[in-house]
């Protein structure tokens, strides 16, 4: 390799360097801090009831990969502090809150982006320094070094996904007909579909709540503290 070529291997390698730099240190920068945001598919209007119909049956399952994950405790005191009272019968209930924490997610939103700027830069260097062989090398050579600096910077992302269901008990006087339809597979070519309607006390809405963290680096660990502190706040001021 001649003078030139080396001269051209050594600022073709730097700038590979310092544009991964530049692109974790912006990462790192703007990602200092957790952002936390929790957003409700669909609002639900509950009618106003005397104070002693105040009455909550509290029901929340979780059957994401995250068993440790509790919530039902804190949705408890967020009720109470709203004035409500809570019940273990539902047959006295007014109100039933019943809620699943479906999927606890995490997501790195460079590391797609970062492989393939890597790669990129990698094969701009092969094809300034060598050809043959020597491509192949200088694109491994750039993709590797990208690839070690941007390791060291993630934008990461938590995410709680929570359906909730919450049924009002209907007025004497009110008639509620609750239709289902559900279709079973019966092996890889069949199906069998069976529906229902009944008179029901309940008057049901339905909305799923996604409740997303993101930092630079972030754990789940200092996640989970305030995700849950939003998605309890999100779900309790239906009340």
């Amino acid at each position: 390799m001649n003078n030139v070529k080396k001269s051209m291997l050594v600022i073709a390698v730097i700038s590979s360097l310092v544009l991964s730099g530049c692109s974790a240190i912006h990462t790192s920068v703007a990602k200092k801090d957790l952002d936390v945001q929790t957003k409700m598919s669909e609002s639900i209007f509950l009618d106003p009831v005397a104070p002693d119909k105040r009455v909550v049956f509290v029901d929340v399952r979780n059957t994401s990969d995250k068993p440790g994950l509790v919530i039902e405790p804190q949705i408890h005191q967020a009720i109470l502090a709203n004035g409500y009272r809570i019940t273990d019968n539902p047959e006295e209930a007014h109100y039933m809150l019943q809620a699943n924490i479906l999927k606890v997610g995490r997501a790195d939103k460079r590391s797609h982006r970062n492989g393939t700027n890597g790669a990129l830069t990698g094969v701009a260097v092969g094809s300034t320094l060598g050809s043959g062989d020597g491509k192949i090398a200088m694109a491994v050579v750039g993709g590797l070094l990208a690839t070690m600096i941007d390791a060291s910077v993630k934008d990461i992302y938590y995410t709680i996904i929570t359906d909730v269901r919450i049924s009002e008990r209907a007025k004497p006087t009110v008639v509620v007909t609750e239709s289902t339809r559900s279709t079973l597979t019966q092996g890889i070519s069949g199906s069998k579909t069976s529906s229902f309607s009944e008179n029901v006390d309940w008057k049901r809405y339905q909305t799923r709540i996604v409740s997303v963290a993101n930092q630079a680096n972030l754990s789940f660990e200092t996640a989970q503290k305030p995700l849950i502190n939003a998605l309890v706040q999100s779900i309790s001021n239906v009340f």
